[in-house]
């Protein structure tokens, strides 16, 4: 599975959303659909599905606004 299907399936199941598959750009800050504690479930869920253990603080804000944000974030560290 490549690392965009795996961003999809975690905030899909983090958000229990679909929202994030239709639209990768969608802000899932601006939206209200990821708190603080969504942020770990994601972290955890990227270390779970890919292997990569991540620090919320390895993270900014902005690399997990959107999927394809985070999609291009992963890639420098898995690419």
């Amino acid at each position: 599975m490549d690392i965009k299907e795996n961003v999809i399936e975690i905030f899909e199941e983090v958000m229990d959303t679909d929202e994030i598959r239709d639209n990768l750009d969608l802000d899932v800050f601006e939206n209200e659909m990821l708190d603080s504690m969504g942020i770990i479930e994601v972290l955890l869920g990227i270390e779970e599905k890919m292997g990569l253990s991540l620090q919320p603080t390895d993270l900014e804000r902005k690399d997990m606004a959107t999927a394809n944000n985070l999609i291009s974030f992963l890639e420098t560290k898995i690419g």
